[in-house]
C-alpha cells in the first residue's frame, strides 16, 4: 500500500514540486503514530500521536479518533486535553484514558468526562473487563503501604529529606536509567461507575508488569470478568541474574494469587484469554537466563492446568497475538526478514493449530495490530524506511485481509516535501555459509554516474534487528541527508531469521558477527559500485557501539567511527551493568568463572586492542545509562586521547542508554553528522566539526 503513495512515472515526477533532503527539524516534526484501538463495532479507531517540541525540549502524546467512514479525525476527548492510552469500553459507548497521570472515562463523543483516580502514584495502562463492569490499571505504591494516604506520606518524606543517599542491600538497585526508589507498580481494579480502586497485589515486592518497558499487554481479564491474569517477576535477590518471569492469576474481587507457569524457568509473559475462557495464550522462553530465546506461543488449559506450544515447528517469535472474536484463530505479529508481519493461525477446538500460519500482510513494517470486538476489522501501524508510521485498516475474513487502506495521514504533507529513498534489500553469504540480509539507502541527491561516501550502521542487542521502518533514533534518512549512502545489516544475532541465527552471536561477540559485518559491507560495495570504498565510516549504539570499538582495534578501512553507549572493557562492564543475566549468558558466566574470563571477557574485549587504535572516533554516552555505564565511554575516550587518535567525547548528563529529549537529539545528530562530514568529505575539513546548535 505504501508504494501507491509514492510518485510513479517520471512524467508525474517532473510535475511534482521539488523535494529536499530531510533536516533534523523535519525529523522532530514527524508525528509518531502508535497504539491504534479499533472500536468494538468497527466504526472508528482511536490512536496516539507523539510530537516533539524543540522549544519546550519535551515530547507529548495525544489521542485522536478517526471514523472508518472517512470523516476527518478529531482530537479526543477535546482539542486541549492531553490524553494517552485510550481504550474502548466493550460496548463502544465509553473510552478510558490517562490524563494528568490519572485514569479518566469519557463518552465516545468525548463528553461526560469523569476522573476515576486521584492516586499519589498515578495510573497507567487501563484495560476494560469484557463485561464493561471494571477497569484494570497499574499504579506505583510502596509495598508496605495499605492505602494512598500512606503512599502520599512516604512520597512527601522522601522528597523533603535533604539526604539523597542510596542505601541498598540487594542487586538490581537501579535499572535502565533510574535508581530503585522503593515503589512498585501494583495491579488495581476499579468499578467502571467509580469508587475506590482495589489493589490486587497488596504487599507484593514486584512490579506488574516487570519494568522498565512492560505495559498493559502484561495483564488481561477473563471473558466473564471474574479473573485477571498478569505478568510479574518475583525472584527476590536473584532478580538481577534471573529471567524467570511468570504469569499469575487473581480474582477480580481480590484474594490469593496463583502462578500458572511455575514449571518453566525461562520467561513467561503477556496473557490473553480465549473468548470462551478455556485458554490463556502467553509468550514463553524455554531457556533460563537467556533474554533473547525464542518467544514460543503457548496455550494454557484452564480446566486441566496444562500448557502446550501452539507452533513448535515455527521458528519465529510470538511478538504479539490476539484471538479472533469466535476463538477459531489467532492473529499473530512477528519479525521476519527485517519486517514485522501479521499472520493468521487457525485453531481446532482441541487447542491445536490447523496448518501453518497464513500471511495476512508483510508489506514494509506492520505493528500494533488491534482487532475489532466483532472480528470484522483490523487496524495496525505501517511504516517504512522512507515513510513514517500511519494507521492502516482492513476487513478480516477467512481468506485474509481485504480492503487494505491507509486511514490516517498525519505525515503526508511533510513527507511530500522530502526527497527520501526506500531501503534497497540485498543478501550475501555470511560467516557460517548462510544467507544474511542487508539494506542500502541512497543519499537524497543520488545521481547515476556519481560516487558517494557511505556510513555502515550496526544495530544493538546484539539480539536485535534493523527493520525496514521509520527509526526513531538511528534514522536512516537523517544519516543519508548530508549526501552519503547508508548501509545497514542484520548479521547473526539478529531476529527474524530463526533462533539458530540469533544464538550465533552469544559467546562469540568478536567472531562470526564481525565477519558478517565486514562481508556485508564488501557485498554492498560490489552491488552498489557508486559507493566510494575509500570514504567509509561505521556507527553503532549499544552492541553496535561495541562492534565499532572492536572495529577500531581490528581494521583501518574506515575513515571515521561513531561509538554510542558501546561496551569497551568487558570485565568492568560484567559487574557494573544492572541486568547480570545478560552478561553471564553472553559471556558464559561471571568474571570469577575462570573459563568465561579466559575465553570471553579477555578474548573479545575491545580495550585489549587499544594499542591498534588509529581511526578518528566520536564517543557518545548518557550519564543515566545503567545498562552500559557511561564510564565505558570515558575509558574509551581516554585510550584514544592518550594515543593521539583524533577523538571527541559527548556526554549527556540527563539521558540514559538512548538519547530522547528533542534538543539533546538535535545536538547528537549535529555532532554525528559533523564528524562524518569532516572525515568523509571529498576535501576533509580542518579543525572542529560544524558549529553545534544552541542547547536551549
Amino acid at each position: 500500500m505504501l508504494a501507491a503513495l509514492a510518485f510513479g512515472p517520471s512524467a508525474a515526477l517532473a510535475q511534482a514540486p521539488a523535494r529536499r533532503a530531510i533536516t533534523f527539524e523535519d525529523f522532530a516534526a514527524v508525528g509518531i503514530v502508535s497504539d491504534p484501538q479499533m472500536a468494538p463495532g468497527s466504526a472508528a479507531v482511536l490512536y496516539a500521536v507523539g510530537s516533539a517540541s524543540l522549544m519546550a525540549n519535551k515530547r507529548t502524546m495525544v489521542t485522536w479518533l478517526a471514523p472508518m467512514s472517512g470523516i476527518a479525525p478529531r482530537r479526543f476527548p477535546d482539542d486541549s486535553t492531553v490524553a494517552a492510552e485510550a481504550t474502548w469500553s466493550p460496548d463502544g459507548r465509553h473510552v478510558a484514558y490517562i490524563s494528568g497521570r490519572q485514569l479518566w472515562v469519557a463518552d465516545s463523543s468525548g463528553g461526560g468526562r469523569r476522573q476515576m483516580t486521584k492516586l499519589t502514584g498515578g495510573a497507567i495502562g487501563p484495560i476494560w473487563s469484557p463485561d464493561g463492569a471494571h477497569i484494570a490499571f497499574t499504579s506505583a505504591v510502596y509495598p508496605s503501604c495499605r492505602d494512598d494516604a500512606c503512599d502520599s506520606a512516604m512520597t512527601k518524606a522522601a522528597a523533603d529529606n535533604p539526604v539523597k543517599a542510596h542505601v541498598e542491600d540487594h542487586l538490581l538497585y537501579r535499572h535502565w536509567n533510574a535508581w530503585d526508589n522503593g515503589t512498585r507498580h501494583h495491579l488495581f481494579v476499579i468499578d467502571a461507575q467509580g469508587g475506590s480502586p482495589l489493589d490486587l497485589t497488596p504487599g507484593a515486592p514486584y512490579d506488574v508488569p516487570p519494568g522498565p518497558f512492560g505495559g498493559r499487554e502484561g495483564y488481561a481479564f477473563s471473558p466473564d470478568g471474574r479473573e485477571v491474569a498478569y505478568t510479574a517477576k518475583d525472584q527476590g535477590p536473584a532478580d538481577a541474574w534471573s529471567t524467570d518471569v511468570n504469569v499469575y492469576t487473581v480474582a477480580t474481587a481480590g484474594g490469593s494469587t496463583k502462578v500458572i507457569t511455575a514449571a518453566n524457568r525461562g520467561a513467561d509473559q503477556n496473557p490473553v484469554y480465549s473468548p470462551d475462557g478455556r485458554w490463556i495464550a502467553y509468550a514463553s522462553q524455554a531457556r533460563a537466563g537467556f533474554e533473547s530465546d525464542r518467544w514460543r506461543l503457548m496455550l494454557y488449559d484452564r480446566h486441566t492446568g496444562v500448557a502446550h506450544e501452539l507452533l513448535p515447528k515455527w521458528d519465529r517469535d510470538a511478538n504479539g497475538y490476539a484471538f479472533t472474536h469466535d476463538g477459531r484463530a489467532i492473529v499473530l505479529a512477528t519479525v521476519d526478514a527485517a519486517r514485522t508481519k501479521l499472520y493468521r493461525v487457525a485453531l481446532a477446538s482441541s487447542g491445536l493449530a490447523v496448518g501453518e500460519p497464513v500471511l495476512l500482510t508483510g508489506d514494509h513494517n506492520n505493528s500494533a495490530p488491534s482487532l475489532a470486538r466483532d472480528g470484522r476489522s483490523l487496524a495496525w501501524v505501517r511504516d517504512a524506511a522512507d515513510r513514517p508510521g500511519e494507521v492502516y485498516v482492513a476487513e478480516l475474513g477467512l481468506r485474509g485481509l481485504s480492503g487494505v487502506r491507509q486511514l490516517t495521514h498525519v505525515n503526508d504533507a511533510l513527507v511530500a516535501q522530502l526527497r527520501m529513498h526506500p531501503a534497497e534489500e540485498f543478501w550475501f553469504r555470511g560467516a557460517g555459509g548462510d544467507s544474511v540480509q542487508g539494506f542500502v539507502v541512497k543519499p537524497p541527491d543520488w545521481q547515476s554516474g556519481r560516487t558517494y561516501p557511505a556510513v555502515l550502521l550496526i544495530h544493538g542487542g546484539p539480539q536485535g534487528e534493523f527493520l525496514d521502518n521509520w527509526h526513531g533514533r538511528w534514522n536512516y534518512q537523517l544519516f543519508a541527508a548530508p549526501g552519503m549512502a547508508v548501509v545497514f545489516l542484520n548479521p547473526r544475532g539478529s531476529n527474524g531469521y530463526g533462533q539458530a541465527f540469533v544464538d550465533g552471536v552469544s559467546k562469540d561477540w568478536g567472531g562470526k558477527v564481525y565477519t558478517d559485518v565486514m562481508d556485508g559491507l564488501d557485498s554492498a560495495l560490489v552491488r552498489y559500485p557508486w559507493i566510494d570504498s575509500t570514504r567509509l565510516a561505521a556507527a553503532g549504539g549499544s552492541f553496535g557501539g561495541y562492534m565499532v570499538n572492536w572495529i577500531e582495534g581490528h581494521t583501518d578501512r574506515f575513515k571515521a567511527l561513531v561509538s554510542h553507549a558501546g561496551p569497551f572493557n568487558l570485565e568492568n562492564m560484567g559487574t557494573a551493568t544492572e541486568e547480570l543475566w545478560f552478561t553471564e549468558w553472553e559471556f558464559g558466566g561471571p568474571i570469577w568463572d575462570s573459563t568465561a574470563l579466559a575465553s570471553q571477557y579477555r578474548r573479545y574485549s575491545p580495550h585489549l586492542f587499544a594499542a591498534h587504535f588509529h581511526t578518528p572516533m566520536l564517543v557518545l554516552n548518557g550519564e543515566l545509562d545503567y545498562r552500559v555505564p557511561y564510564t565505558e565511554g570515558l575509558s574509551l575516550f581516554t585510550a584514544l586521547q592518550r594515543q593521539g587518535v583524533p577523538s571527541r567525547l559527548v556526554v549527556f548528563p540527563d539521558e540514559g542508554h538512548w538519547i530522547g529529549k528533542p534538543l539533546n537529539q538535535r545536538l547528537w545528530y549535529a555532532e554525528v553528522q559533523g564528524w562524518l562530514e569532516k572525515y568523509l568529505g571529498e576535501e576533509p575539513m580542518s579543525g572542529e566539526p560544524p558549529s553545534r546548535p544552541p542547547t536551549q
